[in-house]
């Protein structure tokens, strides 16, 4: 075991809890997790940790040494250990435990985590069974035939002979068994749904923490609960690509307003902002609005919102289409150097070509 691992939360005690009561939990537990008696995967485990727990309860000199590592542990993370009696001015019970702190992924939109949002989260925490009143065991008036020997008490093995019947200890009869509505293990799952309001301007893998809001430990009433963290992932916007706080988007544009230039709709974070587009569009074909990209939440300025133009042409070409564009191309040409100097330098290597002569 590991100094995070808690006898008394294993066993499902309180450190003030006599040696006898102890004992009775240890042997619930282990008659619960056997694995010869419990089909689960983790019966196995279970049963392991249980008796670990419990070999550490029996050694005084190694659960002294436990508790002073808690206490160590504790005094590092600016808590105190389970089972220290609180200060006056605590408010906490003394041998009151503190839960496990707990770490769940939150995923977002782009838009909620850049504007904030209200979001909320599933909890499961264990509460103590109302039937057993969390012992794990219900009482028979009439001892009834133990189900594993038949009320034998002895039980067969391999590859020959019997051996004494753990499920009854030899007796044949059982006066209590496992509690129906919590198989035995005292406790029942309980859910709660936690309201979170996320704040605006959390990036991908930063921590939302949320104070004493982690499911209760066994036990719950007396004790604290840890804190939880919501750890942010961001999902894959159809638009948009997060660069640092740029945020980055291709916005398809016709070439004809391209050429002619005027206000387009363009999307953003918040929903949509214009963008004035020059009848001379910049090579690169890329604006950048300054201010309209992911929020800072130290208040620093955000980042840019960061636009690529794609140029669209028309899947076909009308004859009336032609013929307007024809028109268009004899009124560039009577100007082609200043308005087109690209294709004015690629007219004078043709005719050079044309007249190698006189080059």
């Amino acid at each position: 075991m590991s100094i995070c691992d808690d006898p008394f939360v294993i066993l499902g005690v309180s450190p003030e809890t006599s040696a006898a009561e102890v004992k009775r939990a240890y042997r619930r537990l282990v008659m619960h997790w056997h694995p010869d008696r419990n089909p689960s995967a983790t019966a196995e485990a279970e049963f392991k940790r249980v008796h670990a727990a419990y070999e550490l309860f029996l050694d005084p000199q190694r659960l002294a040494a436990w508790r002073e590592a808690q206490l160590a542990r504790s005094a590092k993370e600016g808590r105190r250990p389970a089972g220290e009696a609180a200060g006056p001015d605590g408010g906490e019970a003394a041998g009151a435990g503190r839960g496990d702190d707990l770490t769940l992924e939150l995923t977002l939109t782009l838009e909620e985590a850049a504007l904030g949002c209200r979001k909320t989260v599933d909890l499961v925490h264990r509460v103590a069974c109302g039937k057993c009143r969390a012992s794990g065991r219900v009482q028979h008036r009439n001892s009834l035939p133990c189900h594993r020997c038949s009320g034998c008490g002895r039980v067969a093995r391999r590859p020959g002979g019997t051996s004494v019947c753990t499920g009854c200890g030899g007796r044949g009869y059982l006066r209590e068994s496992d509690c129906p509505d919590c198989t035995g293990s005292g406790w029942l799952p309980e859910s709660r749904t936690l309201a979170v309001t996320v704040p605006p301007g959390l990036l991908d893998g930063e921590r939302l923490r949320l104070a004493r809001q982690a499911p209760l430990p066994p036990g719950g009433g007396d004790g604290k609960a840890g804190d939880l963290y919501l750890e942010i992932r961001l999902a894959a916007h159809p638009l948009f690509v997060l660069r640092g706080r740029d945020v980055h988007c291709q916005v398809p544009v016709s070439i004809y307003r391209l050429l002619c230039g005027g206000r387009i709709e363009v999307p953003s974070l918040s929903g949509t902002t214009t963008l004035e587009l020059s009848p001379e569009p910049p090579q690169a074909l890329e604006y950048r609005l300054p201010g309209l990209g992911f929020p800072n939440k130290r208040r620093s300025a955000a980042g840019d919102l960061v636009l690529q133009l794609q140029s669209v042409y028309p899947a076909s070409v009308r004859p009336k289409d032609v013929e307007l564009l024809e028109r268009l191309e004899v009124r560039l040409s009577s100007d082609l150097e200043r308005r087109a100097p690209t294709l004015a330098a690629w007219e004078e290597q043709l005719r050079a070509r044309r007249n190698p002569a006189s080059a």
